[in-house]
């Protein structure tokens, strides 16, 4: 049976707190797919989504190097039934202004969003957005988020049983005694993106000793409770929860037990029998990606795969998904290698709760 991945989420929320099983899931290397053409040369900062259809879609920046005047974004499909992706196309670009983390959202009514930023410097982020309703053939216009709204940052958006929708965002700047701060943003009128009284705002409480934290992943544990992961300039991983759906969150602390990490990308899901999967580079460089499982007991990570090892260089940014392949459950994880490549990785789960 091929399960659209939202019913896999379902499951996952369902089965939260009512697995008694203490049995780690395994992974094995599937398939690798590299997504990327060569148009850059440098590209980074991949999205990956699955679309009501069965296709999946993928984006990401290229241009000289990150940060150039000439970095646009670029977009991918692989229609359902084929094990091809379409010749990657440009779907944002502002003339001499460079194009930074781009994220896609899917809608309820089956379209699709396409978050970015632009601006010469990360300080200077301005929030912008496409649509498209026919899964990529063809866009609108490129708007403007409200003032003071950036939307998604890296990860992926929560839709919400209000039918709001909630983004992990953050600001980076140079000064003070915490220039990256998280923050998390809501819109009330999915779709209509850019009505300032859409928007709300909220951040964590204040934590002491402060944490510089960016780009935060979220999970939905159902009944209202979230939990947000964030790279941090400290070298750990942070966490921060909330218990009434986003609208306020507890103080933003090193996760617990505490896990490496070299200020660089992460992702987070949930596996279909609750277990925490946090996707990431583990220790001290970005020569090493891999997916860690928290213990049941929630007293360690442990690791649930390598995805992809490099001597030199760097494997990053990781954009994870649930999904399905021929009946078998899969991770897929697209990333960064080299600044080369966008490279797609699927990965065969066993041990599932299902």
């Amino acid at each position: 049976m091929r399960w659209p991945l939202t019913v896999i989420l379902a499951i996952s929320v369902l089965l939260l707190g009512g697995c008694t099983s203490s049995s780690l899931p395994t992974a094995a290397f599937r398939s690798e797919t590299v997504l990327t053409d060569g148009t850059g040369p440098e590209c980074h900062a991949s999205n990956l989504v699955k679309l009501p259809d069965g296709s999946l879609a993928a984006v990401w920046f290229s241009g000289t190097k990150e940060g150039a005047d000439d970095v646009i974004i670029r977009f991918s499909r692989q229609q359902p039934g084929s094990s091809q992706w379409t010749r990657p196309v440009t779907i944002a670009e502002h003339p001499g202004v460079p194009c930074w983390n781009p994220v896609l959202f899917v809608g309820t009514d089956g379209s699709l969003t396409l978050f970015y930023k632009a601006a010469k410097r990360i300080p200077d982020w301005e929030g912008w957005y496409r649509q498209t309703s026919d899964g990529g053939q063809t866009w609108s216009r490129a708007r403007r988020l409200p003032a003071g709204f950036l939307g998604p940052i890296r990860c992926h958006a929560l839709a919400r049983p209000d039918g709001s929708v909630l983004f992990g965002s953050s600001t980076e700047t140079a000064t003070g005694t915490k220039p990256w701060r998280v923050h998390f943003e809501r819109c009330t009128q999915p779709g209509d993106w850019s009505v300032a009284s859409h928007w709300s705002r909220r951040a964590p409480a204040d934590d002491s000793p402060p944490l510089n934290a960016i780009q935060p992943a979220l999970l939905d544990f159902g009944a209202g409770r979230l939990v947000a992961y964030a790279r941090t300039r400290e070298g750990v991983v942070a966490r921060t929860e909330s218990t009434d759906d986003g609208r306020s969150w507890s103080p933003l602390r090193p996760a617990q037990p505490r896990q490496a990490n070299p200020n660089s990308g992460l992702d987070a899901l949930l596996l279909p029998a609750g277990q925490t999967v946090l996707v990431l580079n583990p220790g001290r460089n970005r020569l090493q990606l891999d997916a860690v499982t928290l213990s049941a007991d929630a007293q360690a990570w442990t690791s649930l795969i390598r995805i992809d090892e490099v001597t030199k260089g760097e494997v990053s940014y990781p954009s994870a998904l649930l999904d399905v392949e021929n009946g078998v459950p899969v991770l897929r994880v697209s990333y960064t290698r080299n600044r080369r490549e966008i490279v797609l990785r699927t990965f065969t789960l066993g041990g599932l709760n299902r």
